[in-house]
């Protein structure tokens, strides 16, 4: 397979500015796009793709740190620029048993030319949900930055632009005569290539996008969803980034959280307190009975297990918290004489 250098194919040096090699592959793509090359379309699609493979690689950062540091590295019995393979094994990649394998030479997992290609970027978001919607399950709006093809130029970073010597006509006038023959700078076809400005010649562009995140019953507060394959797109073949969305889960009125316990207030009429017995308690859309056992005070916790909220990870499931408020009913605010005479002897009884 023949490898193409890449600063030779945008010509420019090793050394130059991101915004050097960014002109340089403007000019040569402009120069060599398919459209503006009807004699030779195969040659200039060859040549298009190679530019535009070589601006992708050296417009990042980190790709293009990688890309030195395997140009830089030995190939073969000899250096990258040819010789007969003397000198210390330390120059030219050889150890004391001959040429070192790639991943010996570059210890720390160097760039290797039949490489896979590089994974693309995870996208962060954040949703918040109610507490309910924590505890059934439902669906979570939310908005996430990310990177897309551009529509405009179909991805290509170039845009067909009417031509500015023959205002789009393709014909110009010539000689003496001013007869019209075709426009040598679009022949004649009255459009020329030029870096679309929505894209910025990249071909990609940042949008943000309105996204529906399914959320399964049992989240808690800080849970990172993972939709893999739906974040950025690969490099060179490699797969997508993964979309990661932080869950936040919103107060609730009636209910309060408590690590994997959901508690609340009960309020009971004293004549079940005294008494006890079984009262529902509605746990958003479910109902359950809570048990109330004879002669509970005031501020009393009655824990229903397994009605807490669930931790998938884990596998662990909390309690129903519900801490007892003694109500008086409005009909027994005023008393009758027989009715306080009843709650003496009561309370004479019990010795309070």
């Amino acid at each position: 397979m023949t490898h193409h250098d890449h600063y030779q194919t945008l010509g420019v040096a090793p050394t130059a500015t991101a915004d050097e090699i960014r002109q340089a592959y403007r000019r040569l793509a402009m120069r060599w796009h398919p459209d503006r090359n009807p004699d030779d379309p195969q040659v200039a699609e060859e040549r298009f793709k190679r530019l535009q493979h070589a601006f992708a690689v050296l417009k990042d950062a980190g790709r293009r740190m990688a890309y030195d540091a395997e140009r830089a590295a030995p190939r073969g019995g000899s250096g990258h620029g040819g010789g007969n393979g003397a000198g210390s094994g330390a120059a030219n990649g050889r150890g004391a048993h001959g040429p070192r394998p790639a991943r010996e030479a570059w210890p720390h997992g160097g760039p290797r030319r039949n490489a896979p290609g590089k994974a693309g970027v995870d996208y962060l978001c954040e949703t918040s949900i109610a507490l309910e919607t924590a505890v059934l399950g439902g669906m979570a709006s939310t908005r996430v930055r990310m990177t897309v093809d551009c529509l405009h130029c179909d991805a290509r970073g170039i845009r067909m632009m009417g031509c500015k010597t023959c205002a789009g006509t393709g014909q110009v006038r010539r000689g003496l005569f001013n007869a019209y023959g075709a426009c040598e700078r679009c022949a004649g076809r009255g459009v020329e290539p030029a870096a679309c400005d929505a894209c910025g010649g990249t071909g990609k562009v940042r949008v943000d996008k309105a996204l529906r995140v399914q959320i399964k019953p049992g989240v808690i507060d800080g849970t990172v969803l993972r939709a893999r394959g739906m974040g950025g797109p690969g490099i060179d073949g490699g797969p997508n980034g993964n979309l990661m969305c932080k869950v936040r889960v919103r107060k609730d009125r009636v209910f309060g959280v408590d690590g994997l316990d959901l508690t609340r207030e009960l309020k009971i009429d004293f004549v079940l307190a005294c008494l006890g017995g079984r009262v529902p308690v509605v746990r958003f859309r479910k109902t359950v009975m809570a048990e109330i056992p004879a002669m509970t005070r005031s501020g009393t916790v009655i824990r229903v297990r397994g009605m807490g909220l669930h931790d998938r990870a884990r596998q662990k499931t909390g309690d129903l918290l519900l801490t007892v408020a003694i109500d008086l009913p409005s009909r027994l605010r005023t008393l009758t004489e027989p009715q306080q005479t009843l709650l003496r002897e009561l309370g004479r009884g019990t010795g309070e």
